[in-house]
């Protein structure tokens, strides 16, 4: 068995920081034509940040991303929360809760980590007794790989895919951690439902909760497999092959990309109901199909469903569906914005943060509603030389101007006029490349009123995206706009 290297972790993972800024990171602010979102962002940010911790604990950089109260961050939350936590300068922080996930995979606990941290940078007593009664969630893995590698390509952080405990992390769950609960394509639909195991007391949650296949918690003992657990594998194959085409890894990277589209195809195989032309959450271990605890929402969050139609149906039914909880809920925005339905999605997010919202102090809901504007509404997305834009403002007539937004080490504000115009500026940091990306098939674009001829694409949908490219250095204001 290979042995885990564990350096110290300030001194190994300084040197992967990031440029300085000149701003704070809590400057980042919302301007907007539609009513209360800047008041809403507001509340987002200042909500997530007063769950910041900066110093004095032994965990060291961390932020609540748990029940309230527990003092402590786990897989499932964290791997969402990353998103709103770098826009709200909080990289460093997420690098080292991600980090000492991966450090505390073990063989002896069947190549699990600890679900949960505490701030003594211990295992939290509530989920954990001994390596062999825990609670875990088989998802978690696979959640923390893909959130480690969309870190890296929003950061630039080498640490992600350099750091031989992230490395290790990575290997271990593609393949020991599969093969230790069976969850190879092969065998996962008919895999036992408890394993790794000496004793098994159902009245004692430290041992039937030890490798839940599913992130859904209810009726436990009647789940086989969720439609969540095969999602986030399939984010976390394909997140692991673009790692080892990184590495100069090109043939394995290809073998994980099939591995994913077997687990994608599984899916349809699986979870698809014919009759009423929608996926299931959950498979009973009677055989049946079950609806759920709205896991098929992580199918679309993490782009598991390679049919376009179905996923585009599979997030109108979202819509129709009152989610089990607000974590659950805390996803839709995201994944509405993403496929489509804009003015749904917006609904959402306002009703998220809206004051007297149940359960609004969750710390998931206010990273998830800074992580949702960014990159939902306005479109943000990492790309190898830059930034992508597309807006998603859902009335033409409105405007939103997200401001002093940092991408690795730049500082610039970003304005979009409806669905039709974008402006972007850079205040400080050196040159940005932008990709400035238009819904709808358009032969040109107008860079500052001069009309240029476009690249047009299509998304994971079909739709037609059209687009150019150019690079901003400090002091420059560009807009690019759809031609009248």
């Amino acid at each position: 068995m290979r042995k885990l290297i564990i350096p110290v972790l300030l001194c190994v993972l300084s040197a992967c920081s990031e440029p300085s800024v000149a701003v704070s990171p809590d400057a980042i602010s919302i301007e907007s034509s539609i009513d209360q979102l800047s008041d809403r962002f507001e509340w987002a940010k200042e909500q997530a940040l007063a769950y910041a911790h900066e110093e004095g604990d032994s965990v060291g950089l961390w932020y609540e991303a748990a029940l309230p109260n527990r003092e402590a961050f786990c897989m499932r939350d964290v791997s969402h929360q990353a998103l709103g936590a770098h826009f709200l300068g909080l990289d460093e922080h997420t690098r080292n809760m991600l980090f000492r996930f991966a450090r505390n995979i073990s063989e002896g606990k069947d190549w699990c980590s600890f679900w949960e941290i505490n701030r003594m940078d211990e295992p939290a007593p509530v989920d954990y007794r001994d390596d062999k009664a825990f609670w875990y969630n088989l998802p978690a893995n696979f959640d923390v790989l893909d959130a480690s590698y969309r870190m890296y390509l929003w950061t630039g952080d080498p640490a992600y895919v350099e750091h031989p405990v992230f490395l290790e992390f990575y290997e271990r769950t593609v393949s020991d951690y599969v093969a230790a609960w069976d969850l190879d394509a092969e065998v996962i639909v008919d895999r036992q439902r408890y394993m790794n195991r000496e004793t098994f007391n159902l009245e004692d949650p430290y041992e039937y909760a030890r490798g839940i296949p599913s992130y859904h918690e209810g009726n436990q003992g009647s789940t086989q497999l969720g439609i969540d657990l095969l999602a986030f594998q399939v984010a976390a194959y394909r997140s692991y092959a673009a790692i080892l085409e990184h590495k100069g890894q090109p043939a394995r990277a290809k073998d994980y990309l099939s591995r994913a589209v077997r687990v994608s195809n599984l899916i349809n195989e699986v979870f698809w109901n014919e009759e009423t032309e929608q996926y299931a959450d959950l498979l009973q271990t009677d055989g049946e199909l079950a609806m759920g605890g709205g896991m098929l929402t992580y199918a679309l969050y993490n782009d598991a469903i390679f049919m376009p139609d179905r996923a585009k149906q599979t997030a109108l039914n979202l819509v129709q569906r009152e989610p089990d909880n607000i974590e659950i809920r805390s996803h839709y925005p995201e994944v509405l914005f993403k496929y489509g339905m804009f003015g749904e999605a917006l609904d959402v997010l306002m009703q998220l943060s809206a004051d007297g919202t149940p359960r609004r102090e969750y710390p998931e809901v206010s990273f998830a509603v800074i992580g949702a504007i960014t990159t939902g509404l306005m479109g943000m997305t990492p790309i190898d030389k830059g930034i992508g834009t597309l807006s998603r403002i859902p009335d033409e007539a409105d405007h939103v101007t997200l401001r002093q937004f940092q991408h690795r080490g730049i500082v610039a504000n970003l304005t979009h006029g409806g669905q039709s115009s974008s402006t972007l500026s850079v205040e400080s940091g050196g040159k940005l490349y932008w990709r400035a990306m238009f819904n709808g098939d358009h032969p040109e674009l107008a860079i500052d009123g001069k009309r240029l001829s476009a690249v047009r694409t299509t998304d994971q949908l079909g739709n037609t995206v059209s687009y150019i490219e150019i690079d901003l250095f400090p002091n420059d204001i560009v807009m690019i706009s759809v031609p009248d």
